[in-house]
């Protein structure tokens, strides 16, 4: 019985699908917007909850203030606007574990909106 070496078959084969699979993806995987309950760090009766089904609310002194829908497209949070401002606002987002932080992207008309969202920090209740 005679028996063949597959070694120089895999060592030139191993290269080329190595080269395949980084053509078919960056190899970086995209952030998912965190879910949750982020408070004020400098005012600790102030914090937004945002959910996984798009929706959130802001609350102040234990009661909600304003609420809303979102949409998130790579690192821009959008809010589809409220009853207060009915239209939408573009802001890119970071998050490191712990610290949300939003920056306007182009304008915002709604001026309560953007005082409170753009340059501002929200840190992950730990509940």
């Amino acid at each position: 019985m005679k028996t063949r070496s597959h070694l120089p078959l895999l060592l030139f084969l191993l290269p080329l699908f190595s080269l395949a699979t980084a053509a078919c993806g960056s190899g970086a995987t995209e952030a998912k917007f965190p879910t949750g309950k982020f408070a004020d760090p400098n005012d600790r009766f102030r914090s937004y909850n945002f959910f996984e089904d798009g929706t959130w609310t802001y609350i102040a002194f234990g009661s909600i203030e304003e609420e809303g829908t979102y949409t998130v497209e790579g690192n821009k949070w959008i809010e589809n606007g409220t009853a207060e401002c009915p239209f939408p606002g573009t802001y890119e987002w970071a998050f490191d574990g712990s610290n949300l932080t939003f920056k306007l992207v182009g304008e915002d008309a709604c001026e309560g909106r953007r005082i409170t969202t753009d340059g501002s920090t929200w840190i992950l209740a730990k509940e």
